[in-house]
């Protein structure tokens, strides 16, 4: 299989507030592209390669997101800077039915797109400010399965309710397949690109394990668009800011 994971992809009302929201809370190299597009490149991520694109809405937020970012820290201190960072930098506060006690705070984006700040913990040192990118679904372990196959990376983590697949056995963050009960509701803000080699043989094959084609995407086997797009090299991380 050739195909890897190239982009997180997130809709934007404001793409270039967006990309400049998450160059603060993750860093990297954020630069305006075309058609109002902006990237950010290669945050320090575990050296797994993955940039984060915003691109214009093509709708409004009307429900939660089926993909969402964890955020890592390191200590007690840095659990609270980051949660008053996201604040002063136009992140919310929100309570998404989480409960009292859990290790975590979840914040909504300038976007409305939810993401979590987590307490330190065992299970996410070495992944870089991004634990996890954290998915819904209604079978985690097919899921799994088949994003294992499309991106190479190992599936290392199964249970009935969770399953999970990470880019290196000690370094980098993870990707993390959770079952919920809500049924998926219309087209994802936030998806996933999937860079190719060869088109048409690299979607031949992602038919062939359970993907589908729908309106010019391609769909994973719960219906989440993903995108086939040319390899480019693996960028190295770095600084930088939204011009």
């Amino acid at each position: 299989m050739s195909t890897r994971l190239a982009s997180l992809v997130i809709d934007a009302i404001d793409p270039a507030h967006a990309a400049q929201f998450w160059y603060i809370m993750l860093g990297g190299t954020a630069t305006p592209g075309r058609a109002g597009c902006h990237r950010l490149v290669a945050p320090d991520l575990g050296g797994c390669g993955l940039d984060l694109a915003f691109v214009p809405a093509r709708w409004g937020k009307t429900g939660k997101n089926r993909i969402h970012l964890d955020l890592a820290t390191e200590s007690a201190h840095e659990y609270q800077v980051l949660t008053s960072l996201a604040a002063d930098v136009g992140a919310t506060e929100v309570n998404v039915g989480q409960g009292p006690g859990v290790p975590w705070t979840v914040f909504r984006d300038p976007e409305g797109n939810e993401f979590c700040i987590l307490e330190p913990g065992d299970l996410y040192h070495h992944t870089g400010p991004l634990a996890a990118l954290v998915v819904d679904a209604a079978d985690p372990l097919r899921q799994a399965t088949f994003w294992s196959a499309a991106t190479g990376w190992p599936l290392v983590h199964a249970e009935e309710n969770s399953a999970a697949l990470r880019a290196t056995d000690t370094t980098g963050p993870w990707i993390e397949f959770l079952r919920v009960p809500e049924e998926r509701h219309g087209p994802n803000r936030v998806s996933l690109d999937l860079a190719a080699t060869d088109d048409d043989a690299d979607t031949s094959h992602l038919l062939d394990i359970g993907a589908t084609r729908a309106d010019g995407v391609l769909l994973d086997p719960e219906g989440n668009e993903f995108r086939l797009v040319p390899t480019r090299p693996v960028s190295s991380a770095g600084n930088g800011h939204v011009h």
